[in-house]
């Protein structure tokens, strides 16, 4: 494969593990000391949120699983077109789900740029890759 297939892999293997950690952090650490640091939420709003956050985190894994399967369609499967199809719907959500989050929550720019800008990259590198 070339060498843009290698950097696409790397930002899509790095927006996937952000949003595995993001899983992590909305299902098991929401209403601990961590996940309420990182998201600014007290105690009681955490324990009264804790199911809706794990279902938002459950969202991010399955964002990341749809990414991996594209990459491992991709690399090991023998359907590369299969591979870039899940990529970029899994990216693409990813991305869009950002740039959401910038937009709205003026408040949370650095964490929706930590979200969006891995998977926006890979997605323009993908889509220079099969043009």
């Amino acid at each position: 494969m070339s060498t843009l297939a290698s950097v696409v892999t790397v930002f899509a293997f790095v927006s996937i593990a952000i949003h595995v950690y993001i899983w992590i952090l909305e299902t098991f650490l929401w209403t601990k000391p961590r996940g309420r640091n990182t998201f600014g939420t007290t105690e009681e709003f955490a324990e009264a949120s804790k199911e809706m956050a794990a279902n938002q985190g459950l969202y991010n894994l399955m964002l990341a699983w749809i990414a991996a399967t594209g990459l491992l369609a991709f690399w090991v499967g023998g359907l590369p077109q299969v591979g870039i199809a899940l990529m970029f719907a899994g990216l693409g959500s990813m991305a869009v789900a950002g740039i959401y989050l910038f937009a709205t929550s003026p408040d949370k720019r650095k964490p929706a740029l930590i979200q969006c800008v891995p998977p926006i990259l890979s997605l323009v590198l993908l889509f220079t890759m099969v043009s």
